[in-house]
């Protein structure tokens, strides 16, 4: 019998090596709102880039809010929520609230381009490959977000590259290998625009020290799948009029970019490193000399930051204090004016929730007090003795018993009584009888009615009398 199969769970998520479930930040990436088919599709792909430490099938529901997804997050111990909402005014905006106190932070996206875009723009650029990056978070790579060295402090920058960095489990050299490191989540802010870029890539290993047309027969022929197919050699006569591309040859105009050109590869060694471990690919091994590259995968997103509020969007407690607005500028008069308004409504709000629970209390107080005072009343009536004025000495029960027994003794003497006189009744019938037999009673004496009774028995005795038996011997 053959043995079974052992399969290995190597798309399992979790925590890597030498971390735990409580230090590494979790995420939900949602929508809210009614929003069109692009930005649900930047959600998911969005979803993706976050992988592994993010909730990657998670559905929403139509009419869900906010508040049930701040609720669901500290049982799943959630972290972070980035939520894609659609103006009214057809902006898209995306909010990253640091949960479970905050602070919420609303970008506006100015362009997106989805992964999909990405691929089907890049003809040359992207390739498939081994498979296996989103096992890992990617790498974070934050640009320009010192402060400027020209002009006014920006004290966002600090909190933006805060809450970035929070999205992702930091670095740890010593503990990861090589091959955990697939991709990279570039961030680069404008301190001209004041936007971001914000791009996904994915970090390939090429051979080094070869044109690209090399490099394209090599990994046509060799044993990883790729997307390319093998190139056309039917219009050339040699393959050297392919390698150096003379007519006849494919076309190289077009969409080919500087990191792809034979000289970066060939002849510049900046982007070339010694492997100092063995990565995934095809012969890549551990002190091979090989080119790396970026590869972008997407989504591509340029934010801009519109809002940061101290609190969570959608939460009992309310967003809080508006730390910073792009479009709304206030002096320090009306700041503090604002800051004491709002100091005045939450006192206020914490008063009157003080007063409601207060009532509350007296209320279960007042109602538990009730209750006891009527528990006692009712022990009071049970053991006080019942009010007898006025009221007979006799006992109804002993009285009516009483009158029982004289009922049934007055029915026993009366039929004592009776026997009695019937006794002496049907005595004094047979004396009287007895007399009349012993007297002589002649012929004529005899009435009519004697007769006449006497006639009546004999019919009687005639008609009670039953029909004479046939005889057997009748039978024929």
């Amino acid at each position: 019998m053959a043995r079974a199969r052992r399969k290995n769970r190597t798309h399992l998520k979790g925590p890597a090596k030498g971390e735990t479930e409580e230090n590494v930040p979790k995420s939900f990436v949602i929508k809210s709102g009614v929003v069109t088919k692009s930005i649900a599709q930047l959600v998911r792909d969005t979803r993706k880039l976050m992988e592994p430490n993010t909730a990657t099938r998670l559905r929403e529901r139509p009419n869900a809010r906010l508040r049930d997804y701040l609720t669901i997050a500290p049982t799943l111990h959630v972290t972070h929520l980035m939520a894609f909402t659609l103006t009214d005014a057809a902006n898209v905006h995306l909010r990253v609230a640091r949960l479970p106190q905050g602070p919420t932070l609303t970008f506006r996206v100015q362009r997106y381009s989805l992964m999909k875009d990405l691929v089907q723009s890049s003809l040359r650029n992207v390739g498939k490959s081994p498979g296996g990056e989103y096992r890992n978070p990617p790498l974070l790579v934050l640009s320009n977000f010192q402060q400027p060295n020209d002009g006014p402090a920006l004290p966002q920058l600090r909190l933006m590259s805060t809450m970035f960095q929070g999205l992702f489990p930091p670095i740890q050299v010593e503990k990861s290998a090589l091959p955990t490191f697939r991709r990279v989540l570039l961030l680069s802010y404008s301190h001209t625009t004041g936007c971001i870029s914000f791009r996904h890539y994915t970090i390939t290993v090429r051979p080094h020290g070869v044109s690209r047309r090399v490099r394209k027969l090599i990994t046509a022929t060799g044993t990883v799948k790729t997307s390319r197919r093998a190139p056309d050699l039917s219009n050339t006569e040699d393959i050297a009029d392919y390698l150096l591309r003379r007519a006849g040859s494919e076309s190289t105009a077009g969409y080919e970019s500087q990191s792809e050109t034979e000289a970066s590869e060939a002849e510049s060694d900046t982007n070339a490193v010694e492997l100092p471990e063995d990565y995934v690919g095809r012969g890549n091994k551990k002190g091979e000399r090989k080119a790396v590259r970026l590869v972008e995968t997407g989504p591509r997103m340029e934010l801009k930051l519109v809002k940061v509020v101290e609190g969570l969007v959608g939460s009992k407690r309310g967003e809080g204090e508006t730390v910073f607005h792009e479009f709304v500028h206030k002096s320090k008069f009306e700041a503090n004016r604002l800051q004491q308004a709002h100091d005045e409504r939450r006192k206020a709000k914490e008063a009157r929730r003080a007063e409601q629970a207060a009532n509350v209390a007296r209320k279960k107080k007042a109602a538990k007090g009730k209750g006891k005072a009527d528990d006692g009343d009712e022990d009071d009536e049970s053991d006080q003795e019942p009010d007898v004025e006025g009221l007979s000495d006799i006992d109804p029960e002993e009285e009516l018993e009483a009158m029982r027994n004289r009922k049934v003794q007055i029915e026993e003497g009366d039929e004592d009584f009776a026997y009695e006189d019937g006794v002496a009744d049907d005595e004094d019938d047979d004396d009287e009888d007895e007399d009349e037999w012993d007297a002589d009673v002649g012929a004529g004496d005899v009435s009519s009615e004697e007769e006449e009774e006497e006639v009546d028995e004999s019919s009687e005795d005639e008609a009670v009398r039953p029909p004479p038996k046939k005889r057997a011997g009748n039978r024929k």
